[in-house]
């Protein structure tokens, strides 16, 4: 079975609060106007005209069977919202052999994201939370937000998280995106299950030495399927981590095929491209 741990399910069924121009003009603002040009129309078309059938359509033919479908909050910075929990939730039980629903909230809400996590995980069905520390400005390693993880642990959800720099928001603190601020709640959490996202790039060694010391983080290979060649892979093999690493897209940023395609080009062994398209993240995700 070929699992996908992080996609955005960007179609015609899902909300974007306030709406979807406000929402281009609030993220790229008139400083970025040929950025945002270029969004409005590729957003448009997207949240207009593409259809959850679609998404599940592209599947099929690149053969994934299951997707972790995530959801946006981005409350604090630009009171936006990129797809909801309720959205997911809703996916996810209309197509329950294919969805798996990720939360997203928003770490500087306080006590409000620990309510929003909560309601998400105990009456949406959530089965993880996504969060972009670049994007939503907030510092992982914060003390303030250790009662979020904590409450992570007690749902017994995987947290996945931006742990790369980042290139889609033209204000994003990419220094928030450094994988060693999850230093501190990986030792004081050692039973939260922490995803690093997008290898982890251009921090890569980084990523690899959060993975290979702590036995609850793990890595997923989203987004930059083009530069597969910079990611330690025999670091990974030799030190036995080819268990902790995930497939992942980050779709529509790359497509189903190209992310199996880039994968299967690797000079890896079957059995540990099998573990990484599949099982790995069956074990994670404990679908099994």
């Amino acid at each position: 079975m070929i699992v996908d741990i992080h996609v955005h399910p960007f179609c015609k069924e899902v909300t974007i609060t306030p709406n979807l121009q406000e929402a281009l003009m609030r993220m790229f603002g008139d400083h970025e106007p040929i950025r945002r040009e270029s969004m409005r129309s590729a957003f448009t078309y997207i949240f207009k005209q593409r259809t959850i059938q679609d998404i599940i359509r592209e599947m099929d033919e690149a053969g994934v069977e299951k997707a972790c479908i995530v959801s946006m909050d981005f409350s604090t910075y630009y009171g936006v919202e990129l797809v909801t929990n309720e959205d997911v939730s809703r996916i996810s039980l209309a197509y329950p052999n294919r969805f798996i629903p990720f939360a997203s909230v928003d770490p500087s809400m306080g006590r409000l994201a620990v309510d929003k996590l909560i309601h998400a995980v105990k009456n949406l069905g959530c089965r993880g939370l996504k969060l972009v520390p670049p994007v939503q400005h907030f510092d992982f390693s914060d003390l303030k937000h250790f009662p979020l993880w904590e409450t992570a642990l007690e749902l017994n959800i995987p947290i996945w998280t931006h742990a790369a720099h980042q290139t889609s928001h033209p204000d994003s603190d990419a220094r928030l995106g450094h994988p060693m601020l999850l230093e501190p709640v990986a030792l004081s959490y050692p039973d939260l299950r922490i995803i690093l996202g997008h290898c982890g790039f251009p921090w890569t060694w980084e990523t690899w030495s959060m993975v290979a010391r702590h036995t609850n983080v793990y890595v997923d290979i989203s987004s930059y399927v083009t530069i597969y060649n910079h990611f330690p892979w025999d670091a990974y093999m030799k030190n036995g981590l080819e268990n902790k690493i995930l497939f992942a897209t980050d779709y529509p940023k790359a497509s189903f095929q190209a992310g199996l395609s880039a994968l299967n080009a690797l000079d890896l062994p079957c059995d540990v491209k099998r573990k990484i398209s599949g099982e790995n993240a069956i074990k994670l995700l404990q679908l099994a």
